[in-house]
């Protein structure tokens, strides 16, 4: 019998994605687009594969405990009653013995789209109760969720991708929507405004994939320097009258004091495409063609990607992005864009998903900071939940410290990862083909997604073994209400916005109807009438409260040169194939060349590196060894290794494997408490060993 179910890619990238599991004899054999799903919406090659993932024979079916010593990989099978009660006990002993601020739960992105089984939200509702410590942000966009409500009072600054067909200029500033995903819709819809005669310009410092399918122009920047040209096109628009006065006056506050750090008024130094070419790495007659270009086009919409804002002083490049949509009266119209990120910016259908209660400031860690804090505070338990931090973490050798250090470290996952392998006990998870669930995607839909397969083994879903858990530590009631997950959902939909639960079911998609939405779109028309939450009601382009914390009133435009002893650029982009470093393990990709440091022929003649040799990347913070794919589709001066990739163990019991985040710096760029892995300055050597 051959049965086909809707289902959702519930995994940490900026999509999910609609799709139908085809199952025959209990089985899934094929996953595909749902074919109710809206005409510009296409899943990708992480979904459609995903049942390499469910049936692969190195899934965990079994709990497992530790028995050599930690990051070994020697464990054994014990039953789920040994498990739980060992680690109850080790949660109850530690929190009576140290207090509950010892423990720490790592709750990330492995299923961060669902209602119920969310991993981003089950272990920090479950430490709330446990009055254990949570982490507060993200790897990915946390310098822009910190910055943009600074500026618009408001996360709701997106748009719907289907609006860009009224865009004359795109400009995708360090985002490779081919890749990444920024919604299963805006692909297709960019390639739609190309077709159309829409020109899209791509700033990144390589060829990405975007770049060779959508660009008409490409703009390659040196990596971190992205606020500097910025400035220079405020410069060329300000000098050459090109800024729309009449919106700045009446719809912002604060662009006098960026007008005059702009012309040298404030410090003397005019930030022109004269001052920036050399530091971006760009001729100065293409800063201002293309600046001139965006000044004289509207609606131009300006898309930045989260790279941008993974760096020292990304706080600042957010800022610019929406200076530059303000002088040029962009924001809020339609085919324009705010200078944010497309995805996640405006709300879907109302659907409820599991509250989270209110967690302490004194209990709240920021995530860059988790393995600093770990080892400073010598907290004694680390909970992992959807996450692979010794892989994904900042600085490995100092995440690999902090789990070494702790008495107590327990895993849910699928696979021995990195972050497993360092664990006392792993418990076996389900993945959502396995398990019920409603998603939240980018765009203005939401999602049904059945329970498709049967989980292998004894793999259990993260709310029923966090259940239990609480049961024996005595608060099950407060953190289940005594409902199972299916009890959840039910509730869920007798709130939301879904009418017709029957249909949902069937179909799996619920339209939330309105496609064609512009952020900020009332405020432009009537800024009296639909103020902002802002302190002054408008768009803050210079920020009292940034000052009233010690940091800059306006962005600033940092001027990064590699340091004589690191005289190369280390960015780490994303992986086709892989979701972070999901994936890593599976044998359908493990030939992409995704773990293959590129590397520009300049670059490498001079070292006398050839393709495919071996060589050492060393940054100020560690070192790694990887293999060289030599290329012209990343700038000179710049080498690009793809973030994900697993460490591993050899026979000495020593750690390698080319994950950038060997050489990044567990330092963050404030005031947000961001990454900065995306500018890694590094030396490269022959490889000798």
């Amino acid at each position: 019998m051959t049965t086909e179910l809707p289902v959702s890619c519930n995994r940490g990238c900026g999509a999910g994605c609609p799709l139908i599991a085809r199952v025959e004899k209990g089985k899934v054999t094929k996953i595909f687009d749902n074919p109710a799903r809206g005409t510009d919406i296409i899943g990708c090659v992480r979904g459609y594969r995903f049942t390499d993932t469910a049936y692969s024979p190195n899934r965990i079916t079994t709990p497992l405990l530790r028995r050599g010593e930690r990051g070994s990989g020697e464990f054994t099978s014990i039953s789920w009653e040994e498990a739980l009660q060992r680690i109850a006990e080790n949660l109850g002993t530690i929190r009576a013995n140290h207090g509950g601020d010892s423990l720490l739960t790592l709750s990330g992105s492995g299923s961060c789209r669902g209602a119920v089984h969310n991993t981003s939200q089950l272990g920090k509702r479950f430490f709330s109760f446990l009055e254990g410590c949570v982490t507060w942000g993200n790897y990915s966009c946390q310098a822009m969720d910190f910055t943009l409500p600074h500026i618009f009072g408001t996360r709701e600054t997106g748009l719907d991708p289907a609006t860009l067909e009224k865009s004359k200029l795109i400009i995708l500033w360090g985002g490779n929507v081919s890749t990444t995903r920024f919604g299963a819709s805006l692909e297709t819809c960019l390639r739609k405004a190309k077709d159309s005669g829409t020109e899209i310009i791509v700033i990144d410092p390589r060829q990405s994939s975007t770049v060779r399918k959508l660009a008409s122009r490409w703009i390659p920047v040196n990596p971190g320097t992205d606020s500097v040209l910025m400035a220079a096109l405020l410069h060329v628009l300000i000098s050459r009258e090109l800024v729309d006065r009449d919106f700045l006056d009446s719809r912002t506050i604060g662009f006098d004091a960026i007008e005059d750090y702009i012309m040298g008024r404030d410090d003397g130094m005019e930030k022109d495409p004269a001052w920036a070419a050399a530091i971006c790495g760009i001729e100065v007659d293409e800063i201002i063609n293309f600046a001139l270009h965006y000044g004289k086009t509207k609606p131009s919409a300006l898309l930045p990607g989260y790279s941008i804002q993974r760096t020292l002083g990304g706080e600042d490049a957010v800022r610019f992005a929406a200076i530059l949509q303000a002088a040029t009266g962009n924001i809020g119209l339609t085919g324009g864009s705010s200078g944010t990120p497309s995805w996640g910016g405006l709300p879907g259908p109302f659907f409820p998903m599991l509250p989270v209660p209110a967690v302490p400031p004194e209990r709240r860690v920021p995530v860059y900071l988790w393995a600093e804090t770990v080892l400073q505070r010598e907290m004694k338990c680390v909970y992992n939940i959807g996450v692979n931090y010794l892989t994904q973490g900042a600085n490995i050798e100092t995440n690999i410290k902090a789990f070494l250090q702790a008495d107590f470290i327990c895993t849910h996952e699928l696979f021995i990862t990195p972050t497993a392998r360092y664990s006392d006990i792993i418990l076996p998870a389900t993945t959502w083909l396995e398990r019920e669930d409603v998603v939240f995607p980018s765009e203005n839909y939401l999602y049904y997604s059945a329970q498709a397969a049967v989980p292998p083994g004894e793999c259990r879903n993260d709310y029923d073994i966090l259940c239990d858990l609480a049961g024996l530590l005595g608060f099950e009631g407060e953190f289940s209400f005594g409902k199972t997950a299916s009890q959840w959902l039910a509730d869920f939909f007798s709130q939301s916005a879904i009418q017709d639960i029957s249909t949902f079911k069937k179909t799996g998609i619920f339209d939330g109807q309105d496609h064609y939405r512009t952020g900020l779109k009332g405020f432009a028309e009537d800024p009296d009438g639909q103020p902002l939450p802002t302190p002054s009601g408008r768009i803050e382009l210079s920020s009292q409260r940034f000052e009233a914390n010690g940091f800059n009133r306006i962005p600033l435009s940092l001027q990064p040169f590699p340091p004589a002893e690191f005289p190369l650029r280390l960015i780490s982009p994303h992986a086709k194939n892989r979701v972070n470093s999901q994936n890593s393990n599976l044998p359908w990709r493990q030939n992409d060349g995704a773990e293959l440091m590129e590397m520009h022929p300049d670059d490498a003649r001079e070292r006398e590196i050839t393709d495919g040799e071996k060589v050492r990347v060393i940054s100020a913070d560690g070192k790694l060894t990887a293999a060289v794919r030599l290329t012209e589709e990343v700038k000179p001066g710049v080498v690009c290794l793809r973030q994900g990739t697993w460490i591993s163990r050899n026979s000495k019991g020593e750690e390698s494997g080319a994950s950038a985040n060997w050489i990044t710096s567990a330092v963050p760029t404030m005031p947000s408490y961001g990454s900065r892995t995306h500018l890694v300055w590094v030396k490269i050597e022959k490889f000798s060993g």
